[in-house]
């Protein structure tokens, strides 16, 4: 039967006293449970292996919980298990939270999670918003605030209502010339070349051409499945012209498309947005952006007189007072 007792011993410093235990009869070996200077300390660890032993767990695994250092969480491995943790996202969502990890952990990586409090996040928007847009910095709150949240930090110091965020600022969209998007593509990387026309030909979003499968290409009635999104407006079908149809089925041999194969591989947001700016920087034009070749799409639908309700049903407008406020002041030149 187990069992533990204190045994007082005499030694050149003084008396300890020390707390001993067997995991069963007299054939078990005495264990040491520890060695103390009072009487008061002895019996609260001999109480502890006590009530280890009446559970039938061995109290070494307690004991040495006890004397070692718990290992310290970094905000950096916590960005981790979180982004290990999203099996549930889409691959694009994925990206962006990479993309976001280089910035956030270089700003908090060695920091204890449990010690941020809500003026580090407010240092951290204003080291972020030295060199990005506003809408960027919102979106990296809103990361930060879902990985505390992962940490369950109640309350969330990236939830505070006193972190204040910089003021957006409010500027027309400008998007490029038929000239300007002919200069962009000749100068563009030749691998992203295609891609780029289809978002100037379709007005897609660029996540949504990332996650465009072999599976969602309709050749029989020349249109491109989008999947992506969290309304029915934003999963749709979107018209593609023929000749544009046939050049992106130039790219795959027909025995290679298999349904889960991306129409176009290594695309990224940021890859396609980068051969973009690399292409304006080339030329020697204005800096445009994927997002502005949607701009210039809906703009020509508006100037062509295609009723609003089909444009926002064709880009994926929820509500066709959002392509009106949005895009119907753009004026382009042709």
């Amino acid at each position: 039967m187990a069992s533990v007792s204190i045994r007082r011993r005499q030694t050149k410093s003084g008396s300890r006293f020390q707390v001993r235990y067997r995991l069963g009869g007299r054939t078990y070996p005495l264990v040491h449970g520890g060695s103390f200077l009072t009487m008061k300390e002895a019996r609260l660890r001999r109480d502890l292996v006590a009530g280890e032993l009446a559970v039938g767990r061995n109290p070494a695994e307690t004991l040495r919980a006890l004397v070692e250092t718990p290992q310290r969480r970094t905000f950096a491995d916590l960005y981790d298990a979180f982004t290990a943790s999203r099996v549930d996202v889409a691959e694009t969502t994925k990206i962006n939270y990479g993309t976001h990890r280089i910035r956030l952990v270089d700003l908090l990586g060695d920091r204890d999670p449990q010690t941020i409090g809500w003026q580090d996040v407010q240092g951290v928007v204003s080291s972020l918003a030295d060199d990005l847009a506003p809408l960027s910095v919102r979106n990296y709150l809103g990361t930060l605030r879902i990985v505390l949240d992962f940490a369950d930090l109640d309350p969330n110091p990236a939830r505070d209502r006193r972190v204040k965020l910089p003021r957006p600022e409010e500027s027309l969209p400008n998007p490029p010339t038929s000239a300007e998007v002919e200069t962009i593509i000749v100068n563009a990387a030749r691998r992203w070349r295609l891609a780029i026309r289809v978002l100037e030909q379709t007005g897609m979003r660029v996540g949504e051409l990332v996650a465009c499968e072999w599976g969602d290409v309709d050749r029989a009635n020349l249109r491109l499945r989008i999947r992506t999104g969290k309304t029915a407006a934003a999963r749709r079908w979107v018209p593609v012209p023929e000749w544009l149809i046939e050049e992106i089925e130039e790219t795959c041999p027909p025995d290679d498309r298999t349904a889960l194969r991306r129409v176009f591989p290594g695309a990224g947001r940021q890859t396609i947005g980068n051969a973009m700016r690399n292409a304006c920087k080339t030329a020697g034009i204005a800096s445009y952006s994927p997002h502005d070749l949607r701009h210039r799409f809906i703009s020509v639908k508006i100037r062509e007189g295609i009723p609003v309700t089909e444009i926002a049903a064709h880009v994926g407008h929820s509500r066709k007072s959002l392509t009106l406020d949005t895009y119907a002041h753009v004026l382009i030149d042709e």
